[in-house]
């Protein structure tokens, strides 16, 4: 047995002959299991080839939509197949598709132009390029130059104040004032946003701008115009990055330079914007946003019970990661390097695997089991958004969801389980599922954290999510499968196989708990104050942001918010997306009062919201 699951799997490819001596192997590692009256979860080597598999160079790291994510897909499809698992998708197979977006390409019409002092045209991808947030359309005016573009109420510091840039165009430049001064106000971690693009570009909008133009620092190493590349949807902004050499130009009218201007903003900390004198410029973006179809894989092992196999636990892991980078990834300069994502999360998904063989091969348990490999988690949950819409097992009937995300790297034994206040009797099962394995439990009641289990439990649905912590490699093409550790995901499976074992056979299953807001701590984040709201991640039937759940005894529920509404206002600041409300969010202060407009039943409402501490 030792020499077969130390066999590595190839992606694509695995022999007849090798399955079936891998499903013996299984069988008789589960026999010796049941003999033992506890399930067992195949062998480390056995989950660490799963690891290698899914975070192999030919799956490029995974990215949903990509050629990279479908062999991942088909992959874990052929495990569930050759496990016994019946199909959970659609047409008679495990894929469950669904669409995301993939990408962005130039449209017909990109164009840049000085109308005047002198008529001028800017040559695209060599003096300017449309910015991937960019909404389409065309913006003719007047030049303004904001500086860093920050409006920054907690430092004093505005590079708008006393200054109408409407029906203009803003030129700005990156970076932040004082960006090399560790004393800085602004590299605190709670003002880094203010460096940001989606700072610099949403706040342009909300001063009434028609366009943004960026331009590089004058002290940055380069002035290479950013490849254009990403899956946001629009800002609602026209927005262009253009080159030092053609900043250089456009000021020239004023008689003032980029690093004269960047210089007296950092020594004096005091803004230096200005009307750009006779200076007015056309700029027009056409983006095509591409979009591909992914897929959730889904596979379901029937319940033995006559009594219980109406009822179905769902045990899941998000198989997709950021593919070459992109907009999650925490090494930008390293874009289009793959993101294997080891951890994150084919070790979550080479536990579902794990699970399905376990319990397919002992004959199944007493309630049905749902074995789902989510798509689309990276790009906001969107594959367990998909499927909580169209759940492969009545959700009404679904009593569990159980959600490995980043259990290949225990230390010291410390597994996080969260969630377990979210059912009734989940904290003491987790509790008992954890003896003799040497686990030391960090156990937290919370269901709410960025991960697949929050679209069921805001489904009402009980929910545990279950975590090894967080490590320097996260989001990073340095998640590699050899800085897992392969005993200790052995054991987070073989502990959450104990636990599906126990509620799929327990008389009662865990009943819906509405969870409280946990206590307050220490403010963190530079995320802004609480509201308390839970986004659906998922495809937006109009612009604003739809909320899938109201935390209970949030300022959001106080002021009378429920799930299913759709943010289009926040405290004056429009919201079509959620950077919309995280710009919103992060412009006010604990005990600030706002108002919210909503849309609900087909109309706009308006209500009051008090913001708290961080939670």
């Amino acid at each position: 047995m030792r020499i077969l699951y130390n066999t590595t799997v190839r992606p694509g490819a695995v022999p007849r002959s090798l399955a079936v001596l891998i499903t013996l192997a299984v069988a008789l590692v589960q026999a010796a299991a049941s003999q033992s009256g506890s399930p067992q979860a195949p062998p480390a080597a056995w989950l660490l080839d799963q690891v290698k598999v899914l975070s192999a160079p030919e799956m490029e790291g995974r990215s949903s939509g990509t050629p990279g994510a479908d062999r991942a897909a088909r992959h874990i499809g052929r495990v569930f197949q050759e496990t016994g698992l019946r199909p959970g998708g659609e047409a008679g197979g495990f894929l469950q598709a669904f669409q995301v977006p993939t990408g962005i390409r130039l449209g017909s019409a990109n164009a840049l132009s000085i109308l005047a002092p002198s008529l001028r045209s800017l040559a695209l991808g060599r003096e300017f390029t449309p910015l991937a947030v960019s909404t389409d359309g065309s913006a003719v005016g007047e030049l303004v130059f904001v500086g860093y573009g920050i409006t920054a109420p907690d430092l004093h510091y505005d590079d708008y104040a006393n200054l109408d840039v409407r029906d203009k165009i803003v030129l700005a430049i990156t970076r932040e004032p004082r960006s090399q001064d560790p004393g800085s106000p602004f590299r605190r971690p709670e003002a880094y946003h203010y460096s940001q693009r989606n700072h610099k570009i949403i706040n342009a909008r909300e001063h009434g701008a028609l366009g943004i133009i960026l331009v590089a620092h004058p002290a940055a190493d380069t002035e290479a115009l950013p490849a254009l590349r990403g899956v946001s949807q629009p800002w609602g902004i026209v927005a262009a990055f253009l080159t030092r050499a053609v900043g250089e130009d456009l000021l020239a009218p004023s008689g003032k330079r980029l690093a004269e201007l960047a210089d007296g903003i950092d020594r004096t900390l005091t803004p230096q914007s200005f009307l750009v004198t006779n200076t007015r410029l056309r700029l027009e973006v056409n983006l095509v946003r591409e979009r591909g179809t992914t897929a959730n894989v889904v596979g379901i092992l029937p319940g033995t019970d006559p009594r219980l196999k109406d009822e179905a636990i769902v045990i899941g892991a998000h198989y997709d990661h950021l593919g070459r980078g992109g907009e999650g990834s925490l090494a930008p300069d390293q874009a289009g390097t793959i993101h294997p994502g080891a951890d994150d999360n084919a070790s979550g998904t080479a536990a579902v695997m794990a699970l399905a063989r376990t319990f397919a091969a002992a004959g199944g348990l007493s309630r049905t089991l749902v074995f789902v490999a989510f798509a689309g988690e990276e790009m906001g949950l969107l594959g367990s958004s998909h499927y909580v819409k169209r759940p492969a097992f009545p959700l009404e009937r679904t009593i569990l969801m159980v959600n490995l995300d980043m259990i290949g790297r225990l230390r010291d034994g410390k597994l996080y389980a969260a969630g377990v206040d979210s059912g009734t009797g989940l904290r003491a099962l987790v509790t008992d599922a954890a003896q003799g394995l040497g686990l030391s439990l960090q156990l937290r009641g919370d269901p709410y954290s960025p991960s697949d289990h929050t679209a069921f439990y805001t489904a009402e649905r009980p929910v545990l999510f279950l975590f090894t912590g967080a490590h320097g490699d996260y989001h990073r093409p340095t998640d590699t499968w050899e800085k897992l550790n392969p005993q200790g995901l052995e054991t987070v499976t073989t502990f959450a196989a104990r636990v599906v074992a126990a509620a799929a056979s327990a008389a009662t299953p865990p009943a819906y708990v509405k969870v409280q807001a946990p206590p307050s701590r220490a403010r963190g984040g530079g995320y802004g104050p609480f509201f308390g709201i839970v986004p659906d991640f998922g495809e937006a039937e109009r612009p604003g942001v739809r909320i899938s759940g109201v935390r209970p005894g949030s300022p959001a529920a106080k002021a009378g918010v429920q799930a299913g509404d759709v943010i289009v206002k926040f405290a004056g600041v429009m919201v079509k997306t959620l950077d919309d409300l995280t710009f919103a969010l992060r412009g006010r202060r604990p005990g600030d009062r706002v108002d919210v407009v909503i849309f609900r039943d087909g109309q706009e409402r308006q209500v009051e919201a008090t913001l708290e501490e961080r939670r």
